[in-house]
């Protein structure tokens, strides 16, 4: 049988792959998308974010796709797609749980953080029930005459051009392509085919996984108020947001959905809580809501609806790649590394890495110059993981001391909005890495800023129980970090004044 000739084949058909497919077809390249799986079907990793927001709404203009303008906004979503479920994202809300204890609220809002995100409910973020996303972008693909292939499993033959067998329910169809593009995430299904080595061990995050869906769970903001909360404080509705509840050593995400459906998930520090096969997934969730009891007063009643086979649950997540591209291959970002869904960095990520290839394809697809691009791509995609890691452990490793945490997440919120930013107004270009990590300014300051986190923890760890001794460190870390970041604080972070409020950090996304 004589192969189907492609330019470029993709991998995997989440909304990575569909995008890509819909960017690189406009640009008039013969593209297929080959999926094993089906739509819809259940996935995680649903949180926008303003960056995310931003991007495609660059895509969408550049590469003439205005069905993929409405997602960019809450308001613009609803009216376009109200059949495509999502949720309403203000922002970001963390709440500090202590073991054993339920949540106390404070006047000062102490072991509260909310940072908004947008000024209303029409330019919002939002949640991506991917189930239905995933479905409406495949949609998109074979509306668009792209061939996708689901329920198919491919075989790598050759190389130059890429061979792939693909068997789908039992027939075989051979098919060539010029390059080859993975967005399988942990599949690796290039990671295999090369040989490419998961260097995860130089990554300083260690988190495990536990979520699934659930319906009913009562929302957080009535449950405080009638602790006493003054949640008349709150920038917006404290449920209308990527909400973290952030335990000593690990986090819950909560994120609702305009249904009765809610996507939760504890995200556990594997150096102090390893996982224990000796207990089913459903023990485990159960022994959690144990230990937090606020946490189960909140899902006392709820049903968990989604996945078919109940919780699912991970070792180690993180992954880290040592080559995300060559000259006739790419992984998506997703595909290259992954660290932590905490502060929701990975569909703008994705986004990211797809404005890159596109705009490295429109200038050299089919030319020698097209393997530098490749190695450029590599390396931002490498330098990105690599700053994510550094935000994201940080954060972990101030999980016990609440006001640490609050003051370290200055640091990522600064990273975040400067280049949100710079992206909005255009200093910053299209295809610029992600968070700016290709900038050694912005690596000293987060890395001096991480610096004094280790050196405030250290501080306090032979005087746990000593307040003053905390105290003094928080004061003393808050300082410095405050001056660390002030060239990249143009959200008004880091003010005493607010009391962990801050009602608008975020560029507008027009």
């Amino acid at each position: 049988m004589t192969p189907e000739p492609f330019d470029i084949a993709i991998l995997g058909g989440g909304f990575g792959g569909t995008i890509t497919a819909l960017v690189l077809h406009r640009l008039g390249f013969r593209v297929i998308v080959i999926d094993r799986g089906v739509h819809p079907r259940f996935a995680i990793g649903e949180s926008s974010t303003p960056i995310a927001d931003l991007v495609l709404r660059d895509l969408a203009i550049r590469y003439d796709l205005p069905r993929l303008l409405p997602l960019v906004k809450y308001g613009t979503w609803k009216a376009a797609y109200p059949d495509v479920t999502c949720g309403l994202k203000r922002g970001f809300s963390y709440y500090e749980q202590p073991q054993g204890e339920r949540f106390a609220p404070r006047e000062d809002h102490a072991n509260e953080l909310l940072v908004a995100a947008s000024h209303d409910n029409a330019r919002s973020d939002t949640h991506w029930f991917r189930a239905d996303v995933d479905a409406f972008l495949a949609r998109e693909v074979t509306d668009a005459g792209i061939p996708y292939l689901d329920r198919t499993e491919v075989t790598i033959g050759a190389t130059g051009p890429w061979l792939l067998m693909a068997r789908r329910i039992g027939e075989m169809r051979p098919i060539t392509a010029q390059f080859l593009i993975d967005g399988t995430g942990d599949a690796g299904v290039l990671k295999g085919y090369l040989g490419l080595r998961d260097q995860a061990e130089r990554l300083k995050t260690h988190s495990r996984a536990l979520f699934a869906h659930f319906a009913g769970v009562k929302r957080w903001g009535p449950l405080i108020e009638e602790r006493g909360a003054n949640v008349t404080d709150h920038p917006f509705p404290t449920d209308d947001a990527a909400q973290h509840m952030v335990l000593p050593r690990g986090w819950m995400w909560q994120l609702r959905f305009d249904t009765d459906v809610t996507s939760l998930g504890f995200m556990l520090d594997t150096r102090h809580d390893p996982l224990d096969t000796s207990l089913s997934p459903s023990e485990e969730w159960e022994e959690w809501l144990r230990r937090f009891p606020s946490i189960a007063d909140q899902l006392a009643g709820a049903a968990l609806v989604d996945p078919p086979g109940g919780l699912r649950r991970t070792g180690r997540i993180q992954r880290w790649i040592d080559r995300a591209a060559g000259p006739d291959w790419a992984l998506l970002p997703h595909s290259a590394g992954f660290i932590d869904p905490l502060n929701s960095t990975g569909i703008a990520h994705t986004l990211c890495g797809i404005e890159k290839l596109a705009l490295a394809f429109e200038r050299s697809f089919g030319k020698p110059a097209l393997a530098d691009e490749m190695a450029t791509y590599a390396e931002a995609v490498s330098r990105e993981i690599e700053l994510i890691d550094e935000l994201i452990s940080g954060c972990f490793d101030a999980m016990p001391h609440f006001p640490a945490f609050v003051t370290w997440s200055m640091v990522y919120f600064a990273v975040v909005t400067s280049y949100e930013h710079g992206r909005s107004m255009g200093e910053i270009p299209p295809g610029t890495p992600f968070l700016g990590a290709d900038s050694e300014a912005r690596w000293s300051m987060v890395r001096g800023a991480r610096q004094k986190l280790m050196d405030r923890l250290s501080r306090i760890e032979d005087k746990a129980s000593e307040s003053s001794a905390r105290s003094e460190a928080d004061a003393w870390l808050s300082e410095h970090v405050c001056q660390a970041i002030a060239p990249y604080n143009i959200a008004g972070l880091c003010n005493p004044q607010v009391k962990n409020m801050y009602r608008y950090t975020a560029a507008d996304k027009g």
